[in-house]
């Protein structure tokens, strides 16, 4: 038995999304379960994730900066650095 799924998508990506469904020859819905198929599949072959937490604020010193990403990975770079030229 089949289910309904109901996605909000902007009309933008839901034209290209309708433009590459044409190419492939597949209507729409073909289009996206053959898309979450693929991913469902190949989910379990994904990487383990890195550092990916977006609100450090007061856990590093940044200057006066939020802490983000890049900049926490910037400073670490940096500690790593100076601390390996002592």
């Amino acid at each position: 038995m089949s289910h309904v799924l109901t996605v909000r998508i902007a009309p933008g990506l839901l034209a290209k999304a309708e433009a590459r469904a044409a190419q492939l020859g597949l209507d729409r819905a073909r289009y996206l379960r053959s898309l979450i198929e693929r991913d469902a599949e190949n989910g379990s072959a994904m990487p383990r994730r890195q550092f990916a937490s977006e609100d450090l604020v007061g856990r590093f010193r940044l200057g006066g900066k939020s802490a983000n990403n890049q900049r926490v990975r910037e400073s670490l770079r940096r500690r790593s650095k100076h601390e390996t030229n002592r």
